[in-house]
């Protein structure tokens, strides 16, 4: 009878609590913005990691460090999925977490505040301000592991208030264990949460030593999930970044040794040199918040930070330094450049800063709850009822912009320029890209979609070496057979049967520069000896295209709705295939454009400089050029408008 009527009293609880978030708005809210956000998927892959992390997934494969080997495992988990492709299905995964960071955020403005009515109204303004602003709707949206990271964090800070107002708890101590171990197996700025949660345990100094030993197992039961990198390494599978075969390789990928001094052991070192560049760190920063929350936003974290302070100081302690590691000392570490340019804006400054930006919104929801509170001390009736409904209409504005500059429901473009450049190739070619942004599409095309089998497509991590990566070009053994030349070092061969493409210029840092030279193919370039015949080539070439043209697709470039940055890059590409054809639709009595396209990496450029007659033929292509050249202006992404 007793048990009996504890799931009675349970039931009702919960049934209150439903209710309860009803009335606040926060089920109707939540349901909207999942609505927002898969109206919102890319219609079949992202850019950036986003074909990467799809191909791992549905392969259980191993992707860059260090690994993720939780979001694969989940990925996988997802692509049984029975409804859309397998990249929309891993796209989900974002959005999955995402709205339950949102949850979090929710509970968490609302257990700091008085945890009325008006509390209620507060965490709602605050989940939607976080829902639509800029990186934390971009990372929603996409194939990508940041908002597991946010959601993690925000399990830890949930945790560290739940102890602060409830008393401390062992239960949640052996929790926050567990969950700083599955941090480890993500994006490793997760792990930062331990220095706040540290400082907060010192409060409880006896009883967190006394529940020490046991909470450390729970850590290393969340850290055991990184254990399949090595179990997914032991025999070759569809997709591994960087096999993982015994314990030197398996400290390579996790720690991410890879990258050198932006490791997770060296990193952290630059939070405690040069301090001056905290001011960068500090300046960055604030112009993240400008363009994701606008300035007005600050009086609101300001008065957060004051109710927190009056609430409690232990709360107030947690929360502010929770938020200056996820802010300014992770600024530090990634972001403390003088003027960072587009690629900085994207990967660092559009990534990283997600848990940051859920933290100021939960200060933000409390300043709005600070204001609530004088209202009701004067007896303010009429501006207590109507300002919580605008401060919610308000930041619902932010959908207008977002399905602008966000949107990526109608982005084919990682999809289709990478399907393009394959379909353009000849039977049987080796296909090499530079960098993530073209590898990671052709590797989902490849592996996940088996486009172009007979394609050999290898990844070239430094242009100043010969130093591939192979993932496009398995099994191994099949492309042995196909290209004896290639695998046996005979790159001049395959250059001289017209079957080796880059999507890249030969340029005097490139160790095939004295004997390759690189003339335009489509949106490629193909790769000659330099002794080559060129009238040869020209009669291939104006062949080639003649043939290309019939499948020309400009369109995807022009109607993205995007300003995803690489996507814009990838059109940018694009922009030598429409010289291309131009060119071998030629005429001599055209008048001569030279076209400069350098293409520039990091610290190198590759020239390209192409002349085209330009008559009644071919004048089309080259007013494409122009169009697609405009709607994909750089300084057409959000986070570098005016910078350039």
């Amino acid at each position: 009878m007793l048990i009996r009527h504890t799931a009675l009293f349970k039931l009702v609880d919960l049934n209150a609590r439903l209710n309860n978030l009803k009335r606040a708005g926060l089920l109707p809210a939540l349901a909207f913005i999942v609505f927002v956000y898969i109206f919102s998927l890319p219609p079949i892959l992202s850019t950036g990691d986003g074909g990467e992390l799809i191909t791992a997934s549905y392969g259980l494969g191993t992707p860059h460090p260090s690994g993720y080997p939780l979001y694969v495992q989940l990925g996988k988990f997802i692509s049984f999925l029975p409804l859309g492709n397998i990249g929309i299905r891993v796209e989900l995964l974002s959005v999955f977490f995402s709205i339950f960071t949102l949850y979090l955020v929710y509970f968490t403005v609302y257990k700091a505040s008085d945890r009325n009515s008006m509390g209620y109204s507060s965490a709602v303004f605050s989940v939607i301000l976080l829902a639509f602003s800029y990186s934390f709707f971009g990372q929603s949206i996409v194939a990508k592991f940041y908002t597991q990271n946010a959601f993690f964090v925000m399990l830890l800070i949930f945790s560290g208030i739940h102890i602060v107002i409830n008393g401390y708890d062992r239960r949640i101590q052996y929790f926050a264990s567990l969950i700083l171990g599955l941090t480890l197996s993500g994006h490793h700025t997760g792990f930062m949460m331990i220095v706040p949660l540290f400082i907060l345990y010192l409060f409880y100094l006896r009883e967190f030593l006394k529940n020490l030993p046991l909470s450390i197992l729970f850590f290393i039961s969340g850290f055991s999930v990184n254990l399949y990198l090595y179990l997914r390494g032991l025999k070759e599978n569809l997709f591994s970044m960087i096999p993982v075969s015994d314990w030197n390789s398996f400290l390579n990928v996790f720690l991410r040794k890879t990258y050198g001094t932006s490791s997770s052991v060296d990193l952290p070192a630059y939070g405690f040199v040069d301090f001056s560049g905290y001011f960068y760190a500090f300046k960055n920063y604030m112009y993240l918040i400008q363009k994701n929350f606008t300035f007005f936003s600050i009086p609101f974290f300001i008065l957060g930070l004051i109710w927190l302070f009056k609430k409690s100081k232990k709360l107030f302690i947690f929360i502010l330094l929770s938020f200056m590691v996820y802010s300014i000392f992770l600024a530090k570490l990634t972001f403390s450049v003088p003027e960072p340019d587009s690629h900085t804006l994207y990967v660092t400054g559009h990534q990283y800063f997600i848990p940051s930006f859920a933290i100021y919104c939960v200060i933000i929801g409390l300043g709005i709850y600070f204001i609530y509170t004088f209202f009701e001390k004067f007896n303010l009736e009429l501006l207590k009822k109507t300002v919580p409904v605008l401060a919610i209409l308000f930041p619902l504005l932010m959908i207008f912009d977002r399905l602008t500059d966000q949107h990526q429901g109608s982005n084919y473009v990682p999809y289709s320029h990478t399907k393009e450049i394959f379909t353009s190739l000849p039977v049987a070619s080796i296909y090499m890209t530079y960098g993530d942004n073209h590898a990671f599409q052709a590797w989902y095309l490849k592996l996940v979609g088996r486009y172009r089998e007979d394609i050999c497509h290898i990844t070239l991590d430094d242009y100043r070496t010969m130093l591939w990566a192979l993932q496009g070009c398995k099994p191994y053994k099949f492309y042995r057979g196909l290209f004896p030349e290639f695998f046996g070092g005979d790159l001049i061969d395959l250059a001289e049967k017209k079957r080796y493409y880059s999507i890249i210029a030969i340029s005097e840092k490139h160790p095939l520069y004295n004997v390759v030279e690189s003339q335009p193919y489509f949106y490629s370039f193909i790769y000659l000896p330099k002794v080559s015949d060129k009238k040869d080539f020209m009669e291939f070439f104006n062949k080639r295209m003649n043939t290309i043209e019939s499948f020309l697709n400009y369109e995807d470039c022009l109607t993205h709705r995007t300003d995803d940055s690489f996507t814009l890059q990838l059109c940018r590409f694009s922009l030598i295939g429409y010289i291309s054809i131009a060119k071998a639709n030629e005429t001599p009595e055209g008048k001569e454009i030279v076209f400069d396209q350098a293409i520039s990496y990091g610290d190198w450029t590759a020239p390209f400089k192409i002349k085209v007659k330009v008559g009644y033929e071919n004048e089309k292509y080259i007013n494409i050029y122009y169009a697609v050249k405009k709607y994909n202006d750089l300084n057409k992404f959000y986070l570098y408008e005016g910078k350039k």
